[in-house]
């Protein structure tokens, strides 16, 4: 699913972000800038449940969390070095034509669907991007079948449409699920 924001003026950059899970295949692409959202703790598991990376519901949790802070910052000056890095790197510039270059980030967790998405979505809202710039988001494994996909879709259709949606709408806070915890113990990965 690709999003664009930005569409005024003239872009000269695209800067592509990706969300993808970490234990799904490969990116088939090599990333100019990686994020690694697994040094963030994971939200807790009734929002997981309920919501994925795209909904407010769970990033306004992501939010409260200054590693989630830091982490958008680290990323800012990495993006730009990347494209002044792929400026310097064009050639034939004689014939003094606008070039289009692309920069690539890639945003990694676990599963790919609430740490990573999120960061992706928070990332591509910045206002710190020139106006040249021509962002879009892609979300590789947000929507790969899993138990709780059904409320994930309803969460993000509800927010869509202006309502305010709370984790008790689905009785997910006495539903435990084993294979739910996701990553907790590689929290303090950084990269």
């Amino acid at each position: 699913m690709y999003s664009k924001t930005n569409t005024t003026q003239t872009k000269t950059t695209i800067l592509s972000i990706v969300s993808y899970a970490l234990k799904g295949p490969s990116l088939d692409f090599e990333p100019d800038v990686h994020i690694n959202a697994r040094r963030l703790i994971n939200p807790p598991s009734e929002l997981r449940k309920a919501f994925d990376g795209r909904c407010e519901g769970l990033r306004k949790n992501l939010r409260a969390d200054p590693a989630f802070h830091e982490l958008l910052a680290e990323a800012q000056p990495q993006i730009s070095k990347a494209e002044q890095t792929r400026r310097a790197l064009m050639t034939n510039t004689h014939d003094n034509s606008v070039r289009i270059v692309e920069i690539k980030v890639a945003v990694a967790c676990v599963r790919g669907r609430h740490r990573s998405t999120a960061v992706a979505e928070e990332l591509a809202k910045l206002p710190v991007w020139p106006e040249h710039y021509d962002v879009r988001v892609y979300h590789r494994d947000v929507d790969t079948p899993h138990r709780y996909q059904a409320w994930h879709q309803q969460s993000l259709e509800r927010e869509k449409m202006g309502e305010t949606v709370g984790i008790g709408d689905y009785g997910v806070e006495g539903d435990l699920d084993e294979d739910d915890n996701d990553d907790y113990s590689d929290r303090d990965v950084r990269t």
